[in-house]
């Protein structure tokens, strides 16, 4: 009776409550999978628990879509109440899409060198910087992340690719963005890399640094879903440079006076003795410099949902950090929507993005000018404008460490990207694609240094108010990018696949910007303009508009999917080039062709696929272009207000003037590069084992770089002019391997990563062996006796040029020999070799010592699921590269470094530490560009390890959840290194790069953090 009446209920209602379990092969269940019922072009879905369970609402005769990423979709008939399901994994993982720019290909079709980084891979590590979540993800892609919060992270695909500017190009959903668009790690769903020429050759003159194209998170058919991810961190650093305190400097003090003057220790005269009270003194600036156990919190809300017609995904979020170094902090807010219209023959996509934030920057040199002050020197009270006073060197040093942590800079940014997509199906076979992307940039920058007075003991005033300000500056970017196109495919006798593309594009970017500046803010409380008294002034930024317009056309050829074929070529114009020659200089061509092989889709294979499933060979070559140069190079450009001194006949006289500060180039042309590559993808065991080797080779002609130019040329401090100036090559090894299976009930899959990159300058302009480079120095109150890179044949861009060492001068026969070299050469001094033999040191006695890049790199990520629990953790390293330790430079060149007390000196004839005579801008012993400041820079980090559980299903649904997850995380934990330093991740760009001015601590993060669905 009972079973009459609910059968005759059914009939009625038609609806019942369809559960069953989603596995894969192994008979493992599969958490996340997705199951979708259309019925009346309404959609619903439900997603499977940790424990492959679902539960979904439906009608004997509907139909359900179980799907999963890696896995072969399966739609199934409801014939029951009870509905188990087997997903089979896509063999070639296999049709997977992967972006190439102006289309996509499954990735079995893929030609090129393209890797891709899915969001989950991402979102593993908390960071505002897009930059810092890719490191050790991907081969090739070198990635040193900022020290302080907001800052961004260098990003080198395949090495130096350029002299001048690395940064790649960003595609964010097929709009060419102006650099990095700051897109938080969590909006994105996939990001795929293009590393050959064939690939980014698509791009022409914007591709030759490799190509990142993102792609955001859309909505999915389906009721609305509401995901929520915050989480909470606390960050740590470690321990500070070794410093002398009170004792121990007073007593280098008596050393440094007895090794200088021969002095007796009765008639040593210490500056300290001006003011013997402050020998009581015990002053360590880490109290001030360092904030400790900071916090960090990030909050992002994802709603979703549509129809199959129409999809929409919105985000929202909200990231803020405090720094561990004073005056350091970010905070943003972002929110994207993206809506996708997809009918009949029409696709519509469109996104509107906003990002607002806030960035402190701590001044530059801010820890290395620290280190200057002299633990017998008076505690600093930040919040205290009472005039100070201090006698000697000190007083110096007081105003520079003043200067460095009182001055306040904050950038603050609004961000908004717009974009519209349409596609069109003409016929079948021919789709029309246009794409519009609007995008604005405003910036305000603030910067206050306040005023401070300092006298000396004698009562005279030591600082001067004009030295103090208040600066405004200000900026507005946009860029308008449009693209259209036509598409046409055709499949022949289901043999031949044929795609033909031709697209054209048009970029355009326009700045606009100003400065206004007031000299003596002596009001301490004053942060606004017209509160500060002295001179102001009000200056243009630098304005420019740029245009580049471009016609594609590619031709992609498949046979049975096992021979690929994939040709390009790009033709494009841009305003950066020189006219001036001939107007055909402004237009460059850009061709590639790639290849690839299915041999796992022969015949003769079969008997092989049962272990190696899938292997494909794949040959690329392809040349790309670089205009990466400043807006109007080849134009010179004339300054006005410039001052200069005339004579009436009566007596000189100041007159307002003109005079011409920027050079040019008339003859400045394109820098190309052409690439050639080889890459073999290998599938094990139904691809639960995959590698995916490269070898590339990088030939780079006519490369641009600013060079400084001398005083005589006249055009000021700093004058340069970009040049094209010679020839690089790069060549290297990129291994890609995974691995995924299970150990009884415990899922797992781990990834690893391997590239080296050899770099080598074959071609350079000048009359020397090599060109010293403008890196400001090592030490930044010494710049000329520190300055280390330099531009050399045979050598990677940015190398290091030292002078050789070879002990001290510890016994009379070595003194009498080095005072050949140096007649004012003493006892206790360094030995510098004269590479040459010439009697002289001069630039000629540099030798190549070693660079800031890496010789190898190498990552690995490890996941584990077991029921509810999930378990990751991420390893990088970086291998080979050398390290300038500017901290020990600062604090050995100004003697503040703890090893100064065992200096070599009549007492201690046997220390290998020279003496210390003066300041390394008055004496050589401690000179910025000797090898004493070497280390090797390599490391071994753990990037993030993270613990997870996930509430059963069953329990969270009576809390009105559809899925309620905690974990807890540590980032940094640990970092396997030889350098003494504070961090062995030294950027700074070409020039720059592996000189450690002044790189902040590692931050230590230790977080929990929640993942629920609604």
């Amino acid at each position: 009776m009972f079973l009459f009446l609910s059968c005759a209920l059914l009939a009625q209602t038609g609806k019942i409550t369809v559960k069953g379990v989603v596995s894969g092969e192994d008979g493992m269940p599969i958490p996340g999978a997705s199951v979708v019922l259309v019925k009346n072009e309404k959609t619903t879905g439900a997603v499977t628990d940790f424990d492959g369970n679902y539960s979904i609402e439906a009608s004997i005769g509907d139909t359900l879509k179980f799907s999963y990423l890696g896995m072969t979709a399966q739609t199934l008939k409801v014939i029951g109440a009870e509905l188990n399901v087997v997903l089979k994994a896509q063999v070639d993982e296999l049709e997977e899409v992967v972006v190439i720019g102006y289309g996509a290909v499954k990735k079995k079709e893929l030609t090129g060198a393209v890797t891709q980084v899915k969001s989950d891979a991402l979102e593993k590590i908390v960071s505002a910087d897009l930059g810092t979540a890719l490191q050790g993800q991907a081969a090739g892609v070198n990635v040193v992340s900022s020290s302080t919060p907001g800052g961004d992270s260098e990003i080198l695909i395949r090495g130096i690719t350029s002299l001048d500017n690395n940064t790649p190009l960003y595609v964010v959903d097929g709009i060419v963005q102006e650099g990095d668009p700051r897109i938080p790690p969590t909006d994105i769903e996939t990001i795929d890399i293009l590393k050959d020429a064939a690939s980014t050759a698509i791009y022409g003159a914007r591709g030759a640094t490799g190509v990142i194209i993102i792609t955001t998170k859309q909505g999915k058919p389906g009721s609305l879903q509401v995901r929520y991810h915050g989480n909470y961190a606390i960050q740590h650093r470690q321990a500070a440079v070794p410093l002398m305190n009170s004792v121990e400097q007073t007593y280098f003090d008596v050393v440094t006076q007895r090794n200088t003057g021969g002095a007796f220790d009765d008639e040593v005269r210490l500056q300290l003795l001006q003011n013997p009270i402050q020998f009581q003194n015990e002053t360590n600036l880490n109290d001030i410099l360092f904030n400790q156990d900071v916090p960090t919190q990030t909050h992002n809300l994802n709603i979703s949902g549509g129809t199959e017609d129409i999809t929409y995904n919105v985000a929202l979020g909200f990231f803020d950090q405090e720094g561990i170094q004073v005056n350091s902090a970010y905070q943003r807010f972002n929110t994207r929507f993206n809506t996708v219209y997809n009918k009949n023959k029409v696709r519509i996509q469109s996104s509107l993005a906003f990002i607002q934030d806030s960035r402190d920057i701590p001044q530059g040199n801010l820890l290395s000018q620290a280190i200057v002050y002299r633990p017998t020197q008076n505690g600093l009270d930040l919040n205290s404008f009472d005039e100070l006073e201090q006698g000697g060197d000190d007083v110096n040093r007081l105003g520079w460490v003043l200067e460095s942590l009182r001055t306040e800079q904050n950038q603050k940014s609004v961000r908004t990207n717009a974009s519209f997509r349409f596609d069109y199906d003409i016929t079948k076979n021919v789709t029309f694609t246009s794409n519009v992307g609007l995008s604005a940039y405003n910036t305000f920058r603030k910067d206050y240094r306040p005023y401070q007075e300092i006298f000396n003991t004698q009562g005279i005033l030591q600082s001067q108010p004009i030295n103090s300000y208040i600066d405004n500056s200000t900026s507005y970017n946009r860029s308008l990018n449009i693209n259209a196109g036509i598409t046409y495919q055709k499949v022949i006798n289901d043999d031949h696949k044929l795609t033909f593309a031709f697209f054209a594009d048009r970029e355009k970017y326009q700045n606009e910007a100003f400065r206004a500046r007031r000299l003596e803010a002596t009001n301490p409380d004053a942060r606004v303009l017209n509160l500060a008294t002295g001179d102001q002034s009000v200056t243009s930024g630098f304005d420019y508009t740029t245009t580049r317009i471009g016609t594609i056309g590619r031709v992609l050829y498949g046979y049975k999917g096992r021979y690929l074929l994939s040709a390009s070529v790009r033709r494009d114009g841009s305003s950066l080039v020189s006219y001036l020659v001939s107007p055909k200089k402004q237009w460059g061509t850009f061709p590639g062709v790639s290849f690839a092989w299915n041999a796992s889709d022969e015949a003769f294979w079969d008997k092989y696929k049962r272990i190696v499933n899938n292997f494909k060979v794949r040959l690329s070559h392809g040349t790309i272009g670089n205009d990466r140069v400043r807006p109007y190079s080849f134009i010179p450009g004339i300054e006005q207000n410039i001052n200069y001194i005339g004579n009436s006949g009566s007596g000189d006289f100041v007159n307002l003037g003109s005079t011409q500060l920027d050079f040019a180039n008339k003859t400045l042309k394109w820098e190309s590069t052409t690439t050639s590559n080889i890459g073999i993808d290998l599938g094990f065991l139904k691809n639960k084992v995959t590698l995916t080797a490269e070898y590339y080779y990088a030939d780079k002609k006519d490369m641009l770089f600013p060079v400084f130019l001398p005083l005589s040329a006249g055009g000021g401090n700093n004058a340069q002019v970009t040049l094209n100036v010679g020839n690089m090559i790069n060549k290297g090894v990129e291994l890609t391997a995974a691995y995924r299976g299970n150990i009884g009930k415990v899922r797992f899959n781990m990834n690893g990563t391997f590239s080296t990159n050899e770099n080598e300058i074959t071609k350079i302009d000048g009359d020397s062996d090599f060109q010293l480079t403008n890196d400001f120095g090592l030490v930044g109150r010494a710049p000329q006796q520190s300055r280390v890179t330099a531009l050399a044949t045979g050598h990677e861009a940015g190398a290091f040029f030292l002078w050789r060492t070879n002990g001290i001068i510890d016994t009379e026969e070595k003194l009498a020999e080095y005072q050949l070299l140096d007649n004012n050469a003493r006892m206790g001094d360094t030995r510098f070799i004269d590479q040459n033999n010439d009697g002289i040191l001069d630039d000629n006695d540099r030798v190549y010592s070693g660079s800031g890049l890496p010789k190898y790199e190498l990552g690995y990520t490890l996941n584990l699921n077991y029921k509810s629990w999930d378990f990751s953790m991420n390893w990088y390293a970086a291998l080979g590269q050398e390290i300038m330790n500017g901290f020990d430079a600062w604090a050995y060149g100004f003697g503040r470094h703890k090893d100064l007390i065992y200096q070599w000196s009549e007492a201690n004839p046997d220390s290998p530490i020279p003496a210390f005579r003066n300041d390394v801008r008055r004496h050589p012993n401690y000179l910025g560009y000797s090898d004493f400041w070497l280390e090797d820079g390599s490391y071994l980090r753990l990037r993030q390890v993270s613990l997870g559980y996930a509430i059963p299903k069953r329990k969270v649904e009576k809390l009105g959840l559809k899925y309620l997850r905690f974990y807890v995380r540590t980032q940094n934990p640990l970092t396997f290194t030889k350098y003494s330093g504070y961090n062995p991740e030294i950027g700074g760009g070409i020039v720059s790069r592996g000189l450690d001015k002044d790189t902040g601590p590692i931050s230590i993060q230790y977080l929990f953090g929640i993942n629920l669905n609604f």
